[in-house]
């Protein structure tokens, strides 16, 4: 079950850029719109990496 949080979807995308900015891996507008799919609960982390592995297979 997933904790509850009070951050707003503003802050949780800075918290995620902030760590990829930090491992020298900045968020793409790709990556942005996954996060806040994520975030809005259209879709989960796993439904996005399997989006994400499907693309790269088709190239």
């Amino acid at each position: 079950m997933a904790a509850a949080t009070t951050r707003t979807e503003e802050q949780l995308l800075a918290a995620v850029a902030a760590g990829h900015e930090m491992a020298g891996m900045p968020l793409t507008e790709a990556d942005e719109a996954a996060v806040r799919r994520v975030v809005r609960g259209e879709t989960t982390g796993d439904d996005e990496v399997a989006r994400l592995l499907a693309a790269i297979r088709s190239r």
